[in-house]
């Protein structure tokens, strides 16, 4: 099962709630990622949740690990599709 770790941003000018979003994506993924904490050294993927496009989480923690960012929440959808090899969610 693929392993991901999520990283927000500080949160200090959202567009969107991270947080709901975070947790839908988790649902709609069930069963097909183990999501894990950001600090663990065994991740496949980094999903860098940030609160708009500024996108100013620091991410070189992750050097050499794959990072898909999130700046508004339409990206969501394309992080699960590309998950889920192209399917179209049915979740969001």
């Amino acid at each position: 099962m693929l392993k991901v770790g999520s990283k927000s941003c500080g949160g200090c000018n959202p567009y969107y709630d991270r947080v709901a979003l975070v947790k839908r994506i988790e649902s709609c993924l069930e069963g097909k990622v183990e999501f894990v904490s950001h600090e663990n050294t065994d991740l496949d993927l980094v999903l860098a949740v940030e609160g708009c496009k500024t996108a100013c989480a620091h991410l070189s923690f992750f050097d050499g690990k794959k990072i898909f960012k999130i700046t508004q929440s339409e990206d969501a959808k394309n992080f699960i599709q590309e998950i889920l090899d192209g399917t179209t969610p049915r979740c969001l």
